[in-house]
């Protein structure tokens, strides 16, 4: 924010200042003359939760100017839909110059945030996160009724992309299919429809009840619905604590919503199941649940946004103000994940010690 912000902005898009002019962030070259001022007073309330005063003194300090905290609340207000073109041209960016390997490993899920106040969830945030360089590489902003699917994210031919349960979906996993693409999804016995190669419905129970203890087997089904694409249900029978815990945490939630549970439910509790087009020549049973393990990866990046860098904090009731605020931690997030990458990979002495 002070010393280095000069570095800082070498990172950000070359058209800084046309962008900011054309989405409406800059109208008025008042105290505030550039778009790069611009962004440090939104990373100075966002990124490093300044109040609204406070935000106004230092833009005084740093010499962006003298306004009042009404002028600067005006200012921040306008410039949501800027930061997010920023986000998304950020991503974009590294995704066309970076080197992908042949099988990019995504991890996709999102996280709500509240508005003050409130207790339910006003905000998702969808995510990937690419396990192989440790960074996010897509990052899109809803409100509460955005919901969660696969559909969101742009594909690269080779992806392979790691999800729970929300996401499985079939309309978004055959459409995965076809872009050449690969998905290892958990899912719900009863929602995801499963056919055998006769087109009879697919009976997974069965299958489930037939697998080895600590042993991971697959059997080949198809989606239901047009396409027909083939895919294998990949499972594993659960420990005896872990099924108990299991169990224990469905009862407890249907009690406090004071509904029944079915007895499926608790049954299907003991595996773990997950539904995958990679193939056996690809990746064995074993291995495609050891790659589905991967995927607490981006629930630990969601811990530090919100920990590290107070995602959740979220200060602002009006929703123009939410959103750069919301945009602004983002950014700063992937101005982080930058710094870091280029940490790791500095050498003095040019080389990487074996």
């Amino acid at each position: 924010m002070h010393d280095e912000w000069a570095y800082v902005t070498r990172l950000l898009p070359v058209d800084l200042e046309e962008t900011a002019r054309a989405y409406g962030a800059i109208q008025r070259r008042r105290q505030i003359t550039s778009a790069s001022a611009l962004l440090r007073l939104v990373l100075g309330y966002a990124l490093c939760d300044w109040s609204l005063p406070i935000t106004a003194a230092s833009a005084e300090l740093m010499g962006l100017g003298k306004m009042s905290h009404v002028a600067v609340l005006k200012r921040l207000r306008r410039a949501g839909p800027w930061l997010g073109r920023l986000v998304a041209q950020w991503l974009q960016d590294r995704g066309l110059v970076r080197n992908l390997p042949a099988a990019r490993l995504r991890l996709v899920d999102a996280t709500t945030i509240s508005r003050p106040g409130s207790t339910g969830a006003d905000w998702r945030v969808h995510a990937s996160y690419d396990a192989g360089t440790g960074c996010f590489d897509h990052l899109e902003l809803t409100d509460a009724h955005g919901g969660e699917s696969l559909q969101r994210f742009p594909l690269q031919p080779d992806d392979v992309l790691l999800a729970d349960r929300g996401y499985a979906h079939t309309e978004a996993l055959v459409g995965i299919a076809v872009a050449g693409s690969r998905f290892v999804v958990r899912f719900p016995w009863a929602t995801l429809p499963l056919h055998g190669a006769d087109g009879a419905a697919w009976d997974l129970m069965a299958f489930l009840r037939e697998l080895p203890d600590a042993q991971a087997d697959a059997r080949e089904a198809y989606l239901a619905g047009p396409g027909a694409v083939q895919v294998r249900v990949v499972a594993v029978r659960k420990s005896p604590e872990a099924t108990a815990a299991a169990r224990q945490k469905i009862l407890r939630t249907a009690s406090r919503k004071g509904k029944q549970v079915n007895p499926l439910t608790l049954e299907y509790a003991a595996y773990v199941f997950v539904v995958t087009n990679l193939t056996a020549e690809i990746a064995s049973p074993a291995e495609v649940l050891e790659l589905y393990r991967l995927r607490w990866q981006i629930e630990m990046a969601f811990k530090r946004l919100k920990s590290i860098l107070q995602l959740d904090a979220l200060r602002a009731k009006d929703p123009e103000l939410a959103k750069t605020y919301l945009f602004g931690k983002l950014l700063g997030a992937l101005i982080v994940d930058e710094l870091t990458v280029r940490a790791q990979a500095f050498s003095p002495w040019g080389f990487r010690l074996s």
